[in-house]
């Protein structure tokens, strides 16, 4: 059970900040285009895809999961499957015509997107690692304070 509750609250905690990130992009491209709201079914199309790319997540990065491999390498197991889900999705809800040059663009845009999202993540990796990395020293120092 502590496992399930880990598991979930590490899927949880990933899909929320890739629907997070979603949101915030369609509003930027969205309001670029002239369009006058996201629509309530994009909303579920978002929240789909945040917990499938959140469970894929979870499978390329945990601790057991794929460790023995680079990290690039990782990356790949993680973005194949997303550009896959992804692709399930602009073919199923039409988010565009199915043509080359479409599937060009939303290729290109998808590695775009891709590439802020993990440096994104890794900005956040990093900086939450540091505080955590400062407060366990300050445990182990049982004597500095540290505020939270």
């Amino acid at each position: 059970m502590k496992k399930i509750m880990e598991v979930t609250a590490a899927v949880k905690s990933v899909a929320g900040l890739i629907f997070a990130g979603q949101v915030i992009l369609f509003t930027i491209v969205g309001s670029f285009l002239g369009l006058p709201g996201i629509s309530f079914a994009y909303i579920w199309q978002a929240l789909a895809i945040a917990a499938i790319t959140g469970i894929l997540h979870y499978a390329a990065f945990a601790e057991n999961n794929f460790r023995n491999l680079k990290y690039p390498v990782r990356l790949t197991i993680f973005a194949a499957p997303v550009y896959m889900t992804l692709t399930v999705f602009a073919v199923a809800f039409k988010w565009f015509p199915l043509g080359v040059n479409a599937w060009i663009i939303f290729t290109a845009i998808f590695m775009f997107v891709f590439g802020i999202f993990i440096t994104a993540f890794e900005i956040y990796a990093k900086v939450t690692g540091k505080r955590y990395n400062e407060l366990l020293n300050a445990y182990n120092n049982k004597g500095d304070k540290v505020a939270i």
